[in-house]
């Protein structure tokens, strides 16, 4: 069993929002206990006493999650100023959380050293205590820390696990963001839930232009350096903005986040949020670390392309799904830029993404500081921009019957009557392979003696014909001359001496030569310069 709830509150008050949450999420459960939940609400809520509502309400269900820019689930579609609630239940998965405090943006060293002291070990005396995770949520701040190398922090720890998420946000104030782990409302940490066991899931991302972006203009040479790109064509990069954007107040416009190409020679691209420009040195700050040397390319988004590639995303994460059991739910991490971008309707994203669906399985998810899936190219954990992941997750179903017994539990008895049953079946096909293996030899052997037959056969056929020729010459001999006499004499071709020798043969046996004309004429021109061998 694997059961994902989701619980949408509006109410305002905390107290009331959390006592909401957790009677629509027990509900649900039908009395099975939660062992995880994730809460994603608005940046600017009270999410301190949310929290401590929710930890009394469910004392032993740890929660992770995050600040965001608007949360969605399928009960209220997208709203702002909300809390969503997804809880986990099973009896098979084992659900892990944890956090990692006091990490810093630019010192990757310093942030292993950190974690080293962090980590949680599973016990040893648990079943799954030798195994990878199967799965892991990440919910790092948005702003304080360095996507990229968060992820890189959680595949030096766990290289065999594929990590999905978000970073926590906010209001576009460049503020420092929230992270939840139970009741600590935390900055420059990352909250994280893993996932032991047969879980099963498929996701889809909107990656680089294909996320409903188009390429404006040239690209670019640039020189960055952390995030900032320091210059733009051997110019100071505000420099070169101004000719495009009338720059004022410091802020940029994340509705026009850059294309990165890391490498000059190559299409390969990712994009990149920059959200303010430093008049006095002349950079523009990125959210995120850049390559030192790339190239660039500035953008336009295109609305339509953005709400098609959601409902694609969306509708091939499902429809991709792998088994035929239902999966349990489905997770969004979409781009705050995003909602920017649809402002008129923001809610017009989730609303395109789920229209058409039959399904009513529980999804929910938030706008974030970017997302985290697999690249579409690499497979590695990448931290994306202005993209949407759609995460679709479920249960590995139990087998319940024996290789060959679809009655039988699958026990210790039926694993040793199948093998029996194979290795009988293994002996039968050694056999049947040895007697082929005998036709075989055997066949080669016919074919081998059909070979011999076939040489005496023509070598017959050649002296029976020579005989003929001769006989031809003998009887013709005289008239071959009286010709050559009057000065005419004969020409004689393979064709006609082929006929010559079918008619005389005819005469003697009663039937034509054993050959057709054309293969008597080459029997007899077989020195292959096409001359009569007589």
């Amino acid at each position: 069993m694997f059961k994902m709830c989701v619980a949408h509150s509006l109410a305002s008050d905390p107290q009331l929002a959390a006592a909401s949450l957790v009677r629509k999420v027990r509900a649900d459960l039908a009395g099975v206990e939660p062992a995880a939940a994730l809460l994603f609400t608005t940046f600017g809520n009270d999410h301190a006493t949310l929290l401590r509502e929710l930890v009394a309400l469910l004392p032993n269900c740890p929660i992770v999650g995050g600040s965001s820019h608007g949360e969605v689930s399928n009960e209220l579609g997208y709203r702002v100023g909300s809390a969503v609630l997804v809880a986990f239940a099973s009896d098979h998965i084992k659900m892990q959380a944890g956090v990692l405090r006091g990490l810093t943006f630019d010192d990757e060293a310093t942030n292993h050293r950190t974690a080293l002291t962090q980590w949680l070990p599973l016990p040893q005396t648990h079943a799954f205590a030798n195994r990878a995770p199967a799965l892991g949520l990440l919910f790092p701040d948005g702003i304080g820390l360095d996507g990229g190398a968060v992820l890189r922090l959680f595949a030096a720890q766990y290289p065999k696990t594929q990590f999905f998420g978000g970073a926590a946000a906010e209001d576009f104030h460049l503020q420092p963001t929230a992270q939840f782990f139970n009741t600590e409302v935390l900055h420059n940490a990352v909250p994280y839930l893993l996932f032991y066991g047969p879980v099963r899931y498929h996701w889809s991302v909107t990656e680089g232009l294909s996320s409903g972006w188009q390429a404006v203009g040239a690209r670019l040479d640039a020189q960055c350096q952390g995030k900032f790109i320091r210059t733009i064509n051997g110019h100071r990069a505000t420099d070169q903005l101004a000719e495009r954007y009338q720059l004022e107040g410091g802020l940029l416009s994340v509705v026009h986040p850059f294309v990165i190409y890391p490498d000059r020679n190559s299409d390969e691209h990712y994009l990149r949020d920059v959200v303010r420009y430093h008049a006095a040195s002349g950079a523009v700050e990125s959210m995120q670390s850049l390559p030192d040397a790339c190239q660039i390319q500035l953008t336009q988004p295109n609305i339509e392309a953005i709400l098609t590639a959601s409902r694609q995303g969306m509708h091939r994460a499902l429809a991709l799904y792998p088994g035929n059991g239902a999966p349990a739910g489905v997770l969004c991490f979409s781009c705050a830029s995003r909602a920017l971008v649809l402002q008129q309707n923001p809610a017009a994203e989730f609303e395109t993404a789920t229209q058409g669906l039959q399904s009513r399985l529980p999804m929910a998810g938030f706008y974030a500081y970017g997302e985290i899936a697999p690249g579409i190219s690499s497979g590695d954990a990448t931290f994306h921009s202005a993209s949407l992941v759609t995460l679709v997750l479920g249960k590995e179903p139990k087998p319940t019957a024996g290789i060959f017994s679809a009655q039988a539990a699958f026990t210790q008895a039926n694993l040793e009557r199948d093998k029996q049953m194979l290795s009988a079946e293994l002996a039968e096909a050694q056999a049947a392979l040895a007697a082929v293996r005998y036709e075989l030899s055997q066949y080669q052997a016919r074919e081998r003696i059909a070979a011999h037959s076939k040489t005496e056969q023509h070598a017959v056929l050649k002296s029976l014909a020579l005989r003929l020729v001769c006989e031809v010459l003998d009887t013709r001999l005289n008239d071959f001359k009286r010709l050559a006499i009057k000065g005419d004499p004969p020409r004689l071709n393979k064709t006609g001496l082929a006929r010559m020798v079918n008619d005389l043969h005819y005469r003697h046996y009663g039937t034509d030569f054993p050959l057709t004309l054309n293969a008597l004429a080459a029997l007899l021109t077989e020195n292959g310069d096409g001359k009569l061998l007589i």
